[in-house]
């Protein structure tokens, strides 16, 4: 009852904050979103009731079968390590292995459906669990001789406690390893999908100034046409943005001066480099790798527009990486534009600068301050650059919420494990003291016991993390939005993961550790 009533608060609390998160994503990319209060309903209650009961249930349904087969006379001793548990640790395994064949399997077929990758994401975390129990047994010897060399004999106690217990400590190790490996995955996925877009950026908004913003605001034609008359600026790129339904989907066509992003940019081709411009100066189209996955259109297929005066087909010239759409974007210079639609609209203007030219920031400034006469925003690239990375930064503030909660109930597994642990050697612990072992020694024996829980779990999520980033990367992000996210190696959630590993083992063995001091041997002895 306790649990599902701070389960019920958690939830509206939680409700609430990432309704927030999620309103404040959906304006920053598509419109002003003012989030109203979740519409709590009976169902959502005896929802809830029932999932937590099934949990419960199913929770409680292998210590139960346990129960059933065990001992009465070794159930009453207080501790129920089971002989065979090297056995059972060895079918786990064994099935372990057998999910993850299946999982990679399903996920190296070349057309999945992104659902069927999630569901071999989750069988990768299953197999990867069920091997815990064995890894624990085959690093025991090491971990026994690193604890051993920590704290002498109360380390080396603590990790053959840790191997004689397989049943309560495999299963708390391994919860805590797929939270870490969780928080490892999503933070070098989310760090690699940063680094592509900032990468995107570098090579593809290499402007030196850009006016208006997309698409809030048109920018004045006359105004584009005076910054072409001025002969010391570099280049102008007049850009515009419209949606189009194309075989009955949605996507992008992008009007821009193909001559200017040759000589001023690098885009990020799938083959080729800035030679691809030059059919686009002469009528043909570039289009973006979603648009590519999407539709199957190749370099050198064509593809029919609905362009204003009837159907009009383009030759594709080549396909380039882009962030800006997941339904798909069509490049062509403004020229072929303005004869398909015949639209003079233009949503903004890069200007772009030589870095030799010795009046570079006086043009620019010129330019910032006529723009702004015209009531027009003005935003350098450092400017525009930080702007997009905010925009993901938040975009992504849903899933980092995620791992902290992902840790946080992994922690409490940790601690529950450790202090049944306590609880069954309650005895055993007064027959140390009894036999010379201070308080501060059995006390750390359990502190030891928690970091060693804590340190498997994070070798394991070291591996297991980086298999599930990879393939949130190259399965399931490529599935769902269709574009590329490069593999960027960081050592920051792995990092992140020791930090977090460390402290939740501490603090998980804070209450046992507490147990330990105010419980006094005589009582325990007595109680023997």
């Amino acid at each position: 009852n306790s649990g599902r009533r701070s389960g019920w608060g958690s939830g509206v609390f939680l409700s609430r904050f990432l309704t927030e998160l999620v309103a404040g994503t959906i304006s920053n990319l598509y419109f002003f979103l003012r989030p109203a209060a979740p519409d709590w309903s009976g169902w959502i209650l005896l929802i809830s009731i029932f999932l937590g009961c099934a949990a419960s249930l199913l929770g409680a349904f292998f210590p139960m079968a346990e129960l059933i087969r065990v001992d009465p006379v070794q159930a009453l001793r207080g501790r129920t390590a089971s002989r065979g548990m090297k056995r059972s640790a060895r079918n786990a395994a064994l099935t372990g292995l057998g999910i993850l064949g299946v999982s990679l399997a399903i996920l190296a077929m070349p057309s999945v459906h992104v659902y069927v990758g999630f569901a071999s994401s989750f069988g990768l975390l299953i197999g990867a669990s069920l091997l815990t129990g064995l890894t624990l047994i085959h690093l025991a010897p090491l971990l026994k001789r690193g604890l051993h060399r920590l704290s002498g004999l109360a380390g080396k106690m603590a990790a053959g406690n840790i191997r004689q217990n397989l049943g309560r400590t495999a299963v708390a190790v391994a919860a805590f390893m797929v939270a870490l490996s969780m928080s490892v995955g999503l933070g070098s996925m989310i760090g690699s999908f940063r680094q592509s877009l900032i990468w995107w950026m570098e090579t593809q908004l290499q402007g030196d100034l850009y006016v208006g913003k997309i698409p809030e605001f048109e920018v004045p034609e006359t105004f584009y046409q005076e910054l072409r008359s001025w002969p010391e600026l570099g280049g102008v790129d007049p850009y515009r943005n419209v949606q189009i339904d194309y075989q009955g989907t949605p996507v992008y066509v992008s009007a821009v001066n193909a001559s200017v992003l040759q000589k001023y940019t690098r885009f990020g081709w799938l083959n080729g480099g800035n030679e691809n411009w030059e059919p686009v100066k002469k009528g043909a189209v570039i289009i973006s790798e979603s648009f590519f996955r999407r539709f199957g259109v190749r370099a050198g297929d064509r593809l029919t527009l609905p362009g204003t005066h009837g159907p009009v087909s383009l030759e594709v010239a080549a396909v380039f990486y882009d962030y800006t759409s997941e339904h798909g974007v069509i490049m062509m210079d403004r020229s072929t534009y303005l004869k398909i639609f015949d639209d003079h609209t233009i949503n903004s203007v890069a200007v772009f600068m030589d870095a030799s030219n010795p009046r570079r920031q006086e043009l620019l400034h010129e330019v910032s301050r006529r723009a702004e006469s015209l009531g027009l925003p003005v935003a350098t690239r450092d400017q525009l650059h930080g702007n997009i990375l905010n925009v993901f930064d938040s975009t992504f503030a849903v899933t980092r919420s995620m791992r902290i909660l992902a840790i946080v109930v992994a922690f409490f597994g940790i601690a529950g494990a450790l202090l049944t642990l306590f609880m069954e050697r309650q005895r055993e612990f007064g027959i140390y003291r009894a036999l010379g072992f201070s308080t501060r020694q059995v006390a750390g024996m359990t502190l030891l016991e928690g970091l060693g829980m804590g340190l498997v779990s994070f070798l394991l999520s070291m591996g297991v993390g980086t298999a599930l980033a990879f393939v949130l990367i190259r399965v399931i992000n490529l599935r769902s939005f269709n574009w590329t996210i490069f593999f960027y190696f960081s050592p920051e959630p792995y990092l992140l993961a020791a930090a977090t590993a460390i402290l939740a083992s501490l603090g998980a063995a804070a209450y046992p550790i507490w147990k330990v001091y105010r419980t006094y041997p005589q009582m325990q002895i007595r109680e023997e």
